[in-house]
């Protein structure tokens, strides 16, 4: 049964009676949060293939709501997943940075649209998040974004924890990421959408495009999405907001071409990928008219539906063919690099632009000339190529001292067991060897990029309760992007193991200088080595801290969990 309506749903049903009427707003104006949430709702009360769901929390203490479109009335209190169970299912996120609001007004508008059609076709499902950032919704007011033109009022960039919520996928510090990996799993969709608004550059474009990159993609997925996809995707935004792939251009303009951008897992459409959808980021351009951004946003949400249904069986049988490459795959890429021998011939049009002296300092001002645009063919890269791939153990073995790490895993679906007693395993160790640590915190962490480790095979006593964790089950793809300490965003370079780096024991140097004298004593191979040191490091032999270090790491004093990983693995022979 239907609840009441509340006031403002009485009040605003009366707006959306109409096919194409909503909350009145100017051209230059936005729709607030509370304005889109009850919109929403009224929805839910007009048609009954509707359903508006409060999905988890955020960290602005308030629910993350949820938009379901069927072709069919929603009946039962059924799961999320058992409603995406055997559908064809598009996500569509929006309002992650809510001052870039054109998605947040077009989704709204497109949802509209489509219910007042009738509904999606039988087999799909719409899910739509309305407002992911709720409390950077919450802090709409004017002159948040110094470069954008209008709506009179933004929203703020950071959420309520000053996080920008898409770095935020796979550490998860935000109570929204934690809503999301819900959702996302319980529906797992085909289909991927998060709405921005571009900054950077000018060019005369209202839309560009950020598709998943094909080389991060299943190959079914990667050639689905290139060969069909986008050329359909393109041809049916020329004859209304003609697209192009985002420019990814910051301080210069796109005349002498420009890359991809890379979308790592931290980013919505690279998590996305880890599980097989077809991830698409628009990216309405900051300097058009905020109507005619939320007018191209919307009309891409069309054509993408459009293909959606004439395209339905291929995309699941891409999808399909993804899931059954993840199981029997021997690798995964887990980090990229650009692959500058791959280029395209972009037709590109470009305003032109002038570089002018500086009222205010020594130093040459970009100008562009709107009024004038000129055609070019461009060098576009579009490839980024694996930099490493992960194999995977047979399995992972968690100890429970990080629980944090394993309610993530959790989330994602990933199975595992616990260790009934303390057991001694026989396990491969991994050692770090050369790290760089980041100077400077970025999205509240201090990065960690490793270079390079070293393998050791131990026996290790691991605890009841530690976790042992299988890699032949679903979401593997995820599982090497996040437990390979040399992935690009795993958990290790997120900062979640830092401790690592701490050595707890010492040893005081006027005791430990015999001690050393002694091991080069017993142990003749040592002093080849230490010899080897000395030529190696001839500016540390002054410093009897660094060379008492030398015999001290060798010693049976030193301890084994310095600089290493905690989760260790379990190989086939």
């Amino acid at each position: 049964m239907r609840t009441r309506l509340s006031l403002i749903s009485l009040v605003l049903l009366g707006f959306l009676s109409k096919a194409q009427e909503f909350p009145p707003k100017g051209e230059n104006e936005a729709w607030t949060y509370h304005q889109i949430i009850a919109s929403y709702q009224a929805l839910a009360e007009i048609y009954p293939n509707a359903l508006y769901l409060e999905a988890g929390t955020t960290d602005a203490g308030r629910p993350l709501s949820l938009f379901l479109i069927q072709a069919e009335p929603f009946v039962g209190d059924l799961s999320l997943s058992e409603r995406a169970n055997g559908k064809l299912t598009t996500l569509i996120n929006n309002g992650i940075h809510p001052g870039e609001s054109c998605g947040m007004d077009a989704s709204l508008i497109w949802a509209k649209e489509i219910l007042a059609n009738g509904g999606p076709e039988s087999g799909q499902l719409i899910a739509i998040i309305p407002v992911y950032n709720i409390g950077g919704s919450l802090q709409a007011k004017p002159h948040t974004r110094a470069n954008q033109n209008g709506p009179e009022e933004q929203g703020f960039r950071g959420n309520a924890r000053n996080l920008d919520l898409n770095r935020d996928f796979i550490k998860g510090d935000a109570l929204n990421t934690f809503s999301f990996w819900a959702i996302y799993q319980a529906l797992k969709p085909q289909i991927f959408v998060d709405t921005h608004t571009s900054n950077g550059a000018d060019y005369p474009y209202t839309l560009s495009l950020i598709a998943t990159q094909a080389d991060k993609l299943a190959p079914s997925l990667a050639d689905f999405q290139q060969d069909i996809m986008l050329p359909e995707l393109y041809e049916g935004m020329e004859d209304t907001w003609e697209m192009i792939p985002y420019v990814n251009v910051f301080g210069r303009t796109p005349n002498n071409g420009y890359a991809a951008f890379l979308e790592t897992p931290r980013y919505a459409s690279g998590y996305t990928a880890l599980f097989h959808s077809l991830g698409f980021i628009t990216e309405a351009h900051m300097f058009k008219p905020y109507a005619d951004r939320v007018a191209a946003t919307t009309e891409f949400l069309r054509v993408l539906q459009d293909f959606v249904i004439r395209h339905k069986e291929g995309i699941q049988l891409a999808y399909e063919q993804a899931i059954a490459w993840e199981s029997v795959a021997d690798e995964f890429p887990v980090a990229w690099q650009l692959d500058s021998s791959i280029v395209e011939a972009l037709d590109f049009k470009s305003f032109d632009y002038s570089y002018e002296d500086s009222p205010l300092g020594d130093y040459k001002r970009l100008r562009y000339n709107r009024d004038k645009i000129i055609p070019l063919v461009i060098d576009y890269y579009p490839s980024y190529k694996a930099s490493r791939k992960s194999s995977l153990p047979e399995y992972y073995v968690l100890p429970c001292a990080w629980p944090e790490v394993a309610t993530r895993l959790q989330y994602h679906g990933i199975e595992f067991e616990r260790l009934s007693e303390d057991t001694v395993i026989e396990v491969e160790s991994l050692y770090l060897k050369a790290w760089e640590h980041s100077s400077r915190p970025y999205e509240g962490h201090f990065r960690t990029e490793i270079k390079s480790y070293v393998r050791q095979k131990q026996k290790r006593l691991f605890y009841a309760g530690d976790i042992l964790i299988p890699t032949n089950k679903a979401n593997r793809y995820f599982l090497a992007s996040v437990l390979d300490p040399m992935s690009v965003d795993s958990y290790l370079s997120w900062g979640f193991f830092d401790i690592i780096f701490q050595q707890k024991e010492h040893f005081s140097p006027y005791i430990f200088e015999d001690e050393a004298i002694a091991m080069l004593e017993r142990e003749p191979s040592l002093k080849v080595e230490f010899e080897i040191w000395k030529k190696e490091n001839p500016g540390l032999q002054k410093n009897s801290w660094a060379v008492l270090s030398f015999f001290y790491e060798r010693s049976e004093y030193y301890e084994d969990s310095h600089l290493r990983y905690p989760i260790a693995e379990i190989r086939r022979p």
